[in-house]
Protein backbone atom coordinates (compact mmCIF):
# COMPACT_ATOMS: atom_id res chain seq x y z
CA UNK A 1 0.00 0.00 0.00
CA UNK A 2 1.23 3.48 -0.91
CA UNK A 3 0.35 5.38 2.26
CA UNK A 4 -0.19 9.10 1.46
CA UNK A 5 1.31 10.73 4.57
CA UNK A 6 4.37 8.48 4.57
CA UNK A 7 5.13 9.30 0.94
CA UNK A 8 4.43 12.97 1.44
CA UNK A 9 7.08 12.95 4.17
CA UNK A 10 9.54 11.24 1.79
CA UNK A 11 8.69 13.78 -0.90
CA UNK A 12 9.43 16.62 1.51
CA UNK A 13 12.84 15.14 2.33
CA UNK A 14 13.51 14.67 -1.37
CA UNK A 15 12.83 18.35 -2.05
CA UNK A 16 15.13 19.43 0.78
CA UNK A 17 18.02 17.49 -0.72
CA UNK A 18 17.41 18.35 -4.38
CA UNK A 19 17.67 22.12 -4.51
CA UNK A 20 14.05 23.16 -3.96
CA UNK A 21 13.67 26.65 -2.52
CA UNK A 22 13.08 26.69 1.23
CA UNK A 23 10.09 28.96 0.52
CA UNK A 24 8.49 26.66 -2.04
CA UNK A 25 8.75 23.38 -0.10
CA UNK A 26 5.94 24.26 2.37
CA UNK A 27 3.77 25.22 -0.61
CA UNK A 28 4.29 21.84 -2.24
CA UNK A 29 3.58 20.03 1.02
CA UNK A 30 0.45 22.10 1.68
CA UNK A 31 -1.00 21.53 -1.79
CA UNK A 32 -0.28 17.81 -1.83
CA UNK A 33 -1.82 17.47 1.62
CA UNK A 34 -5.02 19.11 0.34
CA UNK A 35 -5.20 16.39 -2.30
CA UNK A 36 -4.60 13.69 0.31
CA UNK A 37 -7.44 15.10 2.41
CA UNK A 38 -9.67 15.07 -0.68
CA UNK A 39 -8.84 11.39 -1.23
CA UNK A 40 -9.55 10.62 2.42
CA UNK A 41 -13.03 12.10 2.08
CA UNK A 42 -13.61 9.64 -0.75
CA UNK A 43 -12.36 6.76 1.39
CA UNK A 44 -9.13 6.37 -0.64
CA UNK A 45 -6.12 5.63 1.57
CA UNK A 46 -3.83 4.16 -1.10
CA UNK A 47 -2.26 6.54 -3.62
CA UNK A 48 -2.07 3.70 -6.14
CA UNK A 49 -5.88 3.73 -6.26
CA UNK A 50 -6.01 7.29 -7.59
CA UNK A 51 -6.34 6.92 -11.36
CA UNK A 52 -6.50 9.45 -14.21
CA UNK A 53 -10.25 9.88 -13.87
CA UNK A 54 -9.81 10.51 -10.15
CA UNK A 55 -7.22 13.20 -10.83
CA UNK A 56 -9.43 14.81 -13.48
CA UNK A 57 -12.26 14.84 -10.96
CA UNK A 58 -9.96 16.51 -8.44
CA UNK A 59 -9.00 19.22 -10.92
CA UNK A 60 -12.68 19.89 -11.56
CA UNK A 61 -13.23 20.01 -7.80
CA UNK A 62 -10.43 22.59 -7.46
CA UNK A 63 -11.82 24.69 -10.31
CA UNK A 64 -15.19 24.86 -8.54
CA UNK A 65 -13.80 25.40 -5.04
CA UNK A 66 -14.81 28.64 -3.34
CA UNK A 67 -12.82 30.86 -1.00
CA UNK A 68 -14.73 33.67 0.67
CA UNK A 69 -17.48 33.20 -1.86
CA UNK A 70 -15.21 33.43 -4.92
CA UNK A 71 -13.58 30.85 -7.18
CA UNK A 72 -9.90 30.22 -6.55
CA UNK A 73 -7.53 32.36 -8.62
CA UNK A 74 -6.12 30.59 -11.67
CA UNK A 75 -2.61 30.78 -10.25
CA UNK A 76 -3.82 29.02 -7.09
CA UNK A 77 -5.52 26.32 -9.15
CA UNK A 78 -2.37 25.97 -11.24
CA UNK A 79 -0.17 25.59 -8.17
CA UNK A 80 -2.40 22.82 -6.84
CA UNK A 81 -1.93 20.80 -10.03
CA UNK A 82 1.78 21.60 -10.49
CA UNK A 83 2.52 20.36 -7.00
CA UNK A 84 0.61 17.15 -7.68
CA UNK A 85 2.48 16.60 -10.94
CA UNK A 86 5.78 16.98 -9.14
CA UNK A 87 4.63 14.65 -6.37
CA UNK A 88 3.57 11.93 -8.79
CA UNK A 89 6.80 12.22 -10.79
CA UNK A 90 8.57 11.54 -7.53
CA UNK A 91 6.30 8.56 -6.82
CA UNK A 92 6.98 7.08 -10.25
CA UNK A 93 10.76 7.52 -9.94
CA UNK A 94 10.57 5.92 -6.50
CA UNK A 95 8.59 2.99 -7.95
CA UNK A 96 5.77 3.70 -5.50
CA UNK A 97 3.26 3.80 -8.36
CA UNK A 98 3.47 2.28 -11.82
CA UNK A 99 2.18 5.21 -13.87
CA UNK A 100 1.56 8.94 -13.48
CA UNK A 101 -2.18 9.79 -13.49
CA UNK A 102 -1.46 13.53 -13.75
CA UNK A 103 0.13 13.49 -17.23
CA UNK A 104 -3.07 14.50 -19.04
CA UNK A 105 -4.02 17.31 -16.66
CA UNK A 106 -3.80 20.72 -18.32
CA UNK A 107 -2.62 23.74 -16.34
CA UNK A 108 -4.76 26.90 -16.16
CA UNK A 109 -3.22 29.94 -17.83
CA UNK A 110 -1.96 32.59 -15.42
CA UNK A 111 0.17 34.96 -17.47
CA UNK A 112 -2.36 37.77 -17.38
CA UNK A 113 -2.64 37.52 -13.59
CA UNK A 114 1.03 37.88 -12.74
CA UNK A 115 2.22 41.18 -11.22
CA UNK A 116 3.69 43.50 -13.89
CA UNK A 117 7.29 43.37 -12.61
CA UNK A 118 7.50 39.58 -12.35
CA UNK A 119 9.95 38.28 -14.94
CA UNK A 120 8.97 35.58 -17.39
CA UNK A 121 11.10 32.49 -17.86
CA UNK A 122 12.52 33.88 -21.12
CA UNK A 123 13.35 37.19 -19.47
CA UNK A 124 15.16 35.45 -16.63
CA UNK A 125 17.14 33.41 -19.18
CA UNK A 126 18.14 36.60 -21.02
CA UNK A 127 19.12 38.28 -17.77
CA UNK A 128 21.29 35.36 -16.65
CA UNK A 129 23.06 35.32 -20.02
CA UNK A 130 24.21 38.97 -19.85
CA UNK A 131 27.43 38.81 -17.75
CA UNK A 132 30.63 38.34 -19.75
CA UNK A 133 31.98 34.91 -18.81
CA UNK A 134 35.44 35.85 -20.11
CA UNK A 135 36.12 38.39 -17.35
CA UNK A 136 36.45 37.95 -13.56
CA UNK A 137 33.67 40.46 -12.90
CA UNK A 138 31.41 38.82 -15.44
CA UNK A 139 32.01 35.40 -13.90
CA UNK A 140 31.28 36.86 -10.46
CA UNK A 141 28.10 38.56 -11.66
CA UNK A 142 26.78 35.39 -13.31
CA UNK A 143 27.37 33.51 -10.05
CA UNK A 144 25.50 36.24 -8.15
CA UNK A 145 22.52 36.16 -10.50
CA UNK A 146 22.38 32.37 -10.46
CA UNK A 147 22.52 32.33 -6.68
CA UNK A 148 19.75 34.91 -6.33
CA UNK A 149 17.62 32.97 -8.79
CA UNK A 150 18.28 29.57 -7.20
CA UNK A 151 18.13 30.41 -3.50
CA UNK A 152 15.72 33.31 -3.20
CA UNK A 153 17.84 34.98 -0.52
CA UNK A 154 17.70 38.72 0.14
CA UNK A 155 20.32 41.16 -1.15
CA UNK A 156 21.43 41.92 2.40
CA UNK A 157 21.82 38.19 3.05
CA UNK A 158 23.86 37.70 -0.12
CA UNK A 159 26.25 40.57 0.58
CA UNK A 160 26.82 39.24 4.10
CA UNK A 161 27.87 35.77 2.95
CA UNK A 162 31.37 34.55 3.75
CA UNK A 163 33.29 31.69 2.21
CA UNK A 164 32.50 29.55 5.24
CA UNK A 165 28.76 29.94 4.62
CA UNK A 166 28.90 28.11 1.29
CA UNK A 167 28.87 24.33 1.01
CA UNK A 168 29.11 23.45 -2.68
CA UNK A 169 29.39 19.73 -2.06
CA UNK A 170 26.21 19.70 0.01
CA UNK A 171 24.51 22.29 -2.22
CA UNK A 172 23.49 24.67 0.55
CA UNK A 173 24.12 28.04 2.17
CA UNK A 174 24.16 29.09 5.79
CA UNK A 175 22.25 32.37 5.86
CA UNK A 176 21.78 34.84 8.66
CA UNK A 177 18.38 36.42 8.09
CA UNK A 178 16.02 38.78 9.88
CA UNK A 179 16.25 38.76 13.65
CA UNK A 180 19.71 37.15 13.38
CA UNK A 181 18.02 33.82 12.70
CA UNK A 182 20.32 31.34 10.99
CA UNK A 183 18.97 28.93 8.40
CA UNK A 184 20.25 26.53 5.76
CA UNK A 185 19.15 27.30 2.21
CA UNK A 186 19.44 24.71 -0.60
CA UNK A 187 20.90 25.83 -3.93
CA UNK A 188 20.58 24.08 -7.27
CA UNK A 189 23.26 22.32 -9.28
CA UNK A 190 23.51 25.04 -11.93
CA UNK A 191 24.13 27.73 -9.33
CA UNK A 192 26.72 25.50 -7.64
CA UNK A 193 28.51 25.06 -10.97
CA UNK A 194 28.77 28.81 -11.58
CA UNK A 195 29.82 29.42 -7.98
CA UNK A 196 32.57 26.83 -8.40
CA UNK A 197 33.84 28.60 -11.53
CA UNK A 198 33.79 31.91 -9.68
CA UNK A 199 35.68 30.57 -6.66
CA UNK A 200 38.36 28.90 -8.76
CA UNK A 201 38.76 31.22 -11.71
CA UNK A 202 37.61 34.72 -10.74
CA UNK A 203 37.59 35.39 -7.03
CA UNK A 204 41.36 34.87 -6.54
CA UNK A 205 41.97 37.75 -8.96
CA UNK A 206 39.52 40.05 -7.18
CA UNK A 207 40.06 39.38 -3.48
CA UNK A 208 43.19 39.43 -1.32
CA UNK A 209 43.94 36.15 0.54
CA UNK A 210 42.73 37.50 3.89
CA UNK A 211 39.31 38.55 2.53
CA UNK A 212 36.67 36.00 3.58
CA UNK A 213 33.63 37.70 2.04
CA UNK A 214 32.12 35.49 -0.68
CA UNK A 215 31.37 38.20 -3.24
CA UNK A 216 33.73 41.15 -3.57
CA UNK A 217 33.98 44.31 -5.64
CA UNK A 218 36.77 45.10 -8.11
CA UNK A 219 38.64 46.56 -5.14
CA UNK A 220 38.39 43.31 -3.25
CA UNK A 221 35.90 44.65 -0.71
CA UNK A 222 32.50 43.48 0.44
CA UNK A 223 29.66 44.48 -1.89
CA UNK A 224 27.25 47.14 -0.72
CA UNK A 225 23.60 46.30 -1.36
CA UNK A 226 23.03 49.43 -3.47
CA UNK A 227 25.91 48.48 -5.78
CA UNK A 228 24.49 45.00 -6.24
CA UNK A 229 21.05 46.40 -7.04
CA UNK A 230 22.61 48.70 -9.65
CA UNK A 231 24.43 45.77 -11.27
CA UNK A 232 21.24 43.72 -11.58
CA UNK A 233 19.36 46.68 -13.05
CA UNK A 234 22.11 47.25 -15.61
CA UNK A 235 21.96 43.63 -16.76
CA UNK A 236 18.20 43.97 -17.03
CA UNK A 237 18.70 46.97 -19.30
CA UNK A 238 21.20 45.09 -21.45
CA UNK A 239 18.77 42.19 -21.70
CA UNK A 240 16.16 44.54 -23.12
CA UNK A 241 13.71 43.86 -20.30
CA UNK A 242 11.23 46.72 -20.04
CA UNK A 243 10.40 46.08 -16.41
CA UNK A 244 11.89 47.15 -13.11
CA UNK A 245 14.55 44.44 -12.78
CA UNK A 246 15.83 44.11 -9.22
CA UNK A 247 17.31 41.36 -7.03
CA UNK A 248 13.92 41.35 -5.30
CA UNK A 249 12.27 40.38 -8.60
CA UNK A 250 14.65 37.44 -8.93
CA UNK A 251 14.05 36.52 -5.32
CA UNK A 252 10.34 36.12 -5.93
CA UNK A 253 10.62 34.64 -9.40
CA UNK A 254 10.93 31.07 -8.17
CA UNK A 255 8.06 31.63 -5.71
CA UNK A 256 5.68 33.10 -8.29
CA UNK A 257 6.74 31.32 -11.47
CA UNK A 258 8.90 28.26 -10.94
CA UNK A 259 6.21 26.51 -8.97
CA UNK A 260 3.66 27.36 -11.66
CA UNK A 261 5.56 26.03 -14.68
Amino acid sequence: MVRPEAWLSKFEQHMKTHGFSDRSIPTYVFNVRLFIEYLAELGITNLADADRKGLADYQLYVSLELHKGKRLAHITQRNRIVCLKSFYRFLVKSAAVISDPTTELELPRVRDQLPPNVLTKKEVARLLAQPDGRTPCGIRDRAILELLYSSGIRVSELTALSLEDLDLRGGELRVLGKGNKERLVPIGEVACDFLGVYLEGARPTLAPPEQRTLFVSVRGRRFHATNLIAIVREYGRRAGIHKRVTPHALRHYSELLTITE
